[in-house]
């Protein structure tokens, strides 16, 4: 009989779980998580400001048939599961209303979900499938007489015959600051949790963002309502009332653009016919190729380009669609003053086109072909993949793109980032690229422009990587990781000097640090990016998932 071992269990976890009770009818399964299984990072305690990114009706623990062959445990999507309850969610400016499909509802929501999801899968689970959940952090994974060992932080350890790794953003080391010389008190490396993170920032200090995307929100929402601000319905938009507790804020990033907020509603009726993007296009490029591998910005981002602008004037748009739009203009870089009054207007025009939706915005629906696509993005960056240096440039230039384009924060975001501006409390910083040194003699940050044509300096008492990063191998503190690849038993994933996750097969077993196969460990999830691409996903109805297909091939071989 086969025994399987799992370590960690949040949401990735959780899908395989669901395809083991599906799949399997004998065997026995060791989960090693030290929390609830299924929500990983959506805490059911975290506060109702921090939001999800994606919409409630597109999140679901459960599997239909249109997800993966034959479907699976069938459940309520998260949608449902919150209207069969008679969940009621406040909007930004306090108001409390039913849940609707296109909300953007609170993480913690989605953690009490995910958790009473793992119930339900496990109660149908066969009779003959033992699934013992083991309250403790793996420590260790070795190869002993043909089978894998398990240390675990209670002191015990496990056997198994196939590992499946599913442990998420855990281990991500934080950033250093960028003055070694700085307080290290007045560096805040780590954003999460909040708003424990910024616990230590008084009121009416002012700190520093060093990221304007969707963990600045987070941050943004921590040291506002989250500290008793609120707001209320204003002419053409919103009115912040702060509370007094809030601290000046200072919101900057590397490309000095802020990022594109998501249209709408996900109202999108009736997509546009492909006209330049199918596989059957890219196949056909690996074809003429030696090694089958693709240079991404040469091969694939002219059709994506010319998709986005064939939407767009389908759509009656007028003028020409700056798809890779990627920097400010440089009437804007004259001095602060230009640059954060263009800013303001950037943010007030996308959020216009925001409000019109996926329908009505020939911009928004055009934009969306980041999305829409990414599926076929993930079959151009698999094997055979792209070329070295182009790897390294699509997880660095174009990933940026798409996710300033396609995942940035939902309208209500901009709406209340432009009160917050409106009231003072938020102000952008100086240009593109700003540099951060210590004032020893001060005791504060200097935020000073690199870009700006009339320099410009900003000052805060505090500094926050407000961003954050990717799970590495090399780096990594979780002590899985550790063990593997002190045994050499992992590779990471390089793109050019950036490094990726674990290297993993087309079956996803790891590739060891001599180029071999690992043939009883599997990997999912965000430690394999760059193997293969966006992998920290929640599963959506109704559409066909790469994840669940891929965790079948696992489970029927060791079935």
């Amino acid at each position: 009989m086969t025994v399987l071992a799992v370590v960690g269990c949040g949401p990735r976890g959780l899908n395989l779980l669901e395809r083991l009770v599906s799949r399997w009818r004998t065997g026995t399964v060791h989960v090693i998580e030290p929390n609830e299984l299924g929500s990983g990072l959506h805490r059911p305690d975290q506060p109702d400001y921090l939001l999800l990114n994606t919409v409630a009706a597109q999140l679901t623990a459960f599997v239909d048939p249109q997800m993966v062959q034959g479907g699976g445990v069938r459940g309520p999507s998260l949608y449902e599961w919150l209207t069969a309850r008679g969940v009621k969610v406040a909007s930004n400016t306090g108001e409390l209303a039913p849940v609707r499909e296109s909300d953007y509802l609170p993480r913690a929501l989605l953690g009490q979900y995910l958790e009473w999801a793992a119930q339900q899968i496990l109660a149908v689970a066969p009779a003959g499938l033992e699934i013992l959940h083991h309250r403790a952090t793996a420590l260790s994974v070795t190869r002993v007489d043909g089978r894998e060992n398990i240390r675990l932080s209670d002191g015990t350890s496990l056997h198994a015959d196939h590992v499946v790794l599913t442990v998420g953003h855990t281990g991500v080391p934080a950033p250093a600051a960028p003055d070694p010389a700085a307080d290290p008190r007045r560096w805040i490396a780590t954003p999460y949790p909040l708003p424990d993170a910024v616990g230590t920032v008084p009121p009416g200090a002012t700190v520093g963002l060093l990221g304007a995307g969707l963990t600045a929100t987070d941050l943004l929402a921590a040291l506002t309502v989250g500290r008793g601000g609120r707001y209320e319905p204003a002419p053409g938009g919103l009115r912040y009332l702060p509370s007094g507790a809030e601290p000046h804020i200072v919101l900057s990033n590397r490309f000095g653009v802020p990022p594109r907020a998501r249209p709408r509603a996900y109202d999108r009726t009736s997509p546009l016919p492909t006209a330049f993007l199918d596989r059957e296009t890219i196949d056909g490029l690996r074809r003429l190729t030696t090694d089958g591998r693709l240079d991404f910005a040469q091969d694939v981002l002219p059709l994506f380009v010319a998709e986005a602008r064939y939407r767009y004037r389908a759509m009656g748009g007028e003028g020409e669609l700056d798809v890779l739009s990627n920097g400010v203009p440089e009437p804007a870089l004259t001095n602060h003053q230009e640059y954060a009054a263009w800013c303001r207007a950037a943010v007030r025009e996308d959020l216009a086109e925001a409000q019109r939706g996926l329908d009505s915005s020939p911009a928004k629906n055009a934009l969306e072909v980041f999305r829409d696509y990414r599926e076929l993005l993930r079959d151009i960056v698999g094997a055979p993949g792209l070329s070295a240096d182009s790897l390294a440039d699509f997880f660095g230039r174009i990933t940026a793109l798409s996710n300033r384009t396609v995942t940035g924060p939902h309208l209500e975001r901009h709406e209340e980032l432009l009160a917050l501006i409106e009231a003072e409390v938020v102000r952008f910083g100086p240009g593109p690229d700003p540099s951060a040194t210590w004032d020893e003699n001060r005791h504060e940050w200097v935020i000073a422009s690199t870009r700006l044509r009339t320099a410009a300096q900003l000052r805060s008492d505090y500094l926050v990587a407000a961003y954050s990063r990717s799970p590495t191998a090399q780096s990594s503190s979780n002590p899985v990781l550790v063990s593997l690849a002190g045994e050499n038993r992992l590779r990471s994933m390089w793109a050019g000097g950036l490094e990726l996750g674990i290297m993993v097969d087309s079956d996803d077993h790891l590739i060891n640090g001599i180029g071999e196969v690992e043939s009883s460990i599997s990997a999912f999830g965000p430690t394999t990016e760059g193997s293969s691409y966006y992998n920290h996903y929640i599963t959506s109805p109704g559409l066909p998932m790469r994840v669940l297909a891929a965790m079948d091939r696992v489970v029927t071989m060791l079935a």
